[in-house]
């Protein structure tokens, strides 16, 4: 699901505490705490404004930098901060919009060329690529962020960075070799076939060829050169596609293709992203290194798999009680609310950095309700327009063999906002300074899903995938919330969010029922129940006064900043 927004603020993952306390500030103005779920606690540079102050260019003598007339007016003049901020945010949510929106692209082409069973093929050998890199990176990337702006030394920080880089390379490559090894039992076990063996094999090696090259783009990252970043990220993604789209289409390997274009593309981009770097790597290998990296990252494990557990493990299921086919259907009615996450995305991104900016003014629980409140307005909407029409979505980008995929579409995008939520109400724990609650929750949720997927799939196939991971973050989210509570009330207006949370849930049940009939007739349909949702936001007094002048000053002030860019 989510993919993850990259930038350059605190990441707290879910499910971690806080490590090394005197290492990093989990509470700062520009921290925020997110990431795909349960990954990792990644810690980038929230110290990073004061280091970039003193010596905007890492790896470059001071000498070598534009000097600057008052240094401590910078470091401690929030809108120099602010301003860097804004900069490296709008970058990244480029590269985000962008891996976003030329995923999507593949989908009409893979669609017209896959059948649904290999369309699902495709779909579970990229989790398992994803839980080996997982497995690979040990939390690697965390400890590298967590220590890069130590003041070490340059030769030291690159040896630091250079033991994590072969650490993470290596273990891919070991893993890569022993699933290679065994494809064959590994093929027979997932499709009930050995013929998948050649697949599993070209699908494993993209795992150590992306960790190297992904490893490099994210130092990019880290070492503040947002551009560099998001140029060689987008120069991979282009590259994966096209070569996925020769491959597949213009070279006819089928399924093998879809994995060996990033293959290629990771290898390809590996030169640019070793001179991009030159001066962050060194050719020494430190075991102490090693062993401070580890202190910090492998900890992070547990809370990782449970993630990977929440947001994939619906597939394996489906392949035991289902087929891959079912596999394909889920994977494709998912990609109907893959443009709601670039919304939610972007929310999140902005989200923690206000949240802090606020802490101390005496309205700023009122202001926490209602932003969250604020946002299942927008999400709930989102919601009942990918439920009401994501058949016509599927018909525009997709075959008619797909269309069923339509009936999880608007389970998925409540997964999308439920796992949001999560991250919104979870700001009582971080404040109160108890982020060891969070925890708690990466169990319980990922039990849940498994219990859910047990009960549902059986019965209702992939739709009870899609409502077992639904119901799996929702009770993380609501689990987090009471946890919250407890540790930092706020006045949230629930009965709001559970108004909004049944019309959407009546939404997809309309949405099913209106897909059977002629197509006009359904559109027709569809279009009074989205007036009528829009109704009953005003109805319920959920969008009321208040709302409406909110939302009518930032259009105002969004269409002036506009004339202005015009006459410009």
């Amino acid at each position: 699901m989510r993919a993850g927004v990259r930038s350059d603020l605190t990441r707290l993952h879910r499910g971690n505490n806080q490590p090394s306390a005197g290492r990093c500030r989990p509470v700062c103005p520009d921290a925020r705490w997110r990431a795909g779920r349960g990954a990792s606690l990644q810690l980038a540079d929230a110290r990073a404004g004061p280091a970039r102050c003193v010596s905007p260019a890492v790896g470059r003598p001071i000498a070598q930098t534009r000097p600057i007339r008052n240094p401590q007016s910078q470091i401690h003049n929030p809108m120099i901060r602010l301003r860097h901020l804004v900069k490296d945010t709008s970058v990244y949510g480029l590269v985000n919009a962008t891996r976003s929106l030329v995923g999507l692209l593949l989908v009409p082409i893979y669609t017209r060329v896959f059948l649904p069973g290999d369309y699902g093929q495709i779909d579970v050998l990229t989790t398992l690529v994803a839980f080996l890199t997982l497995g690979a990176t040990l939390g690697l990337d965390t400890a590298t962020a967590l220590y890069f702006y130590d003041n070490t030394g340059e030769e030291d920080r690159r040896a630091m960075v250079t033991t994590a880089v072969a650490t993470r390379v290596g273990l891919s490559v070991l893993f890569a070799a022993l699933i290679s090894l065994f494809a064959p039992a590994i093929s027979e076990v997932l499709f009930r076939s050995e013929t998948a063996a050649s697949t599993i094999r070209i699908a494993v090696w993209t795992a150590p060829a992306n960790a190297m090259a992904g490893f490099l783009i994210e130092l990019l990252r880290l070492s503040r050169k947002p551009w560099i970043y998001a140029a060689l990220s987008i120069t991979n993604l282009l590259l994966s596609v096209g070569l996925s789209i020769l491959f597949v289409v213009g070279l006819g390997w089928g399924v093998d293709g879809a994995f060996a274009g990033p293959l290629l593309a990771g290898v390809l981009i590996l030169p640019a992203g070793f001179w991009a770097t030159r001066k962050l790597l060194s050719p020494r290998f430190s075991r102490a290194w090693l062993t401070k990296l580890l202190h910090i990252g492998l900890p992070l494990i547990p809370a990782a798999l449970g993630g990977w557990l929440i947001a994939y493990s619906n597939r394996y299921f489906l392949l035991h009680y289902g087929s891959a086919t079912d596999v394909g259907l889920l994977a494709v009615g998912n990609k109907a609310s893959a443009l709601l996450v670039l919304f939610t995305s972007a929310f999140l991104t902005a989200w923690g950095p206000f949240a802090f900016s606020i802490q101390k003014q005496e309205n700023a629980r009122q202001i926490y309700a209602k932003t969250l409140t604020y946002f299942w307005i927008v999400a709930g909407t989102g919601v009942v327009i990918v439920a009401l029409f994501a058949k016509e979505l599927l018909l525009v980008f997709t075959t008619t063999s797909y269309l069923a995929g339509a009936a999880v579409s608007g389970l998925m995008a409540l997964q999308i906002v439920a796992d949001s939520s999560y991250y919104i109400v979870s700001i009582g724990i971080v404040l109160a300074k108890r982020t060891r609650l969070l925890a708690y929750s990466v169990p319980v949720a990922a039990a849940a899903c498994v219990i859910f997927n047990l009960l549902l799939v059986p019965r209702l196939n992939y739709i009870g995938a899609a409502l077992a991971a639904m119901l799996a973050y929702g009770a993380s989210a609501v689990m987090v919330y009471f946890l919250s509570q407890r540790a930092y009330p706020i006045p949230y207006e629930t009965g709001k969010v559970l108004s909004i949370l049944a019309m959407c849930v009546i939404a997809w049940l309309a949405g099913m029922a209106t897909n059977q009939l002629s197509l006009w007739v359904g559109i027709g349909v569809k279009i009074i129940l989205l007036a009528a949702f829009v109704a009953a936001l005003f109805l319920l007094r959920i969008v009321g006064p208040n709302e409406i002048n909110l939302g009518y000053g930032w259009a105002r002030r969004r269409l002036r900043m506009m004339g202005r860019g015009h006459s410009a």
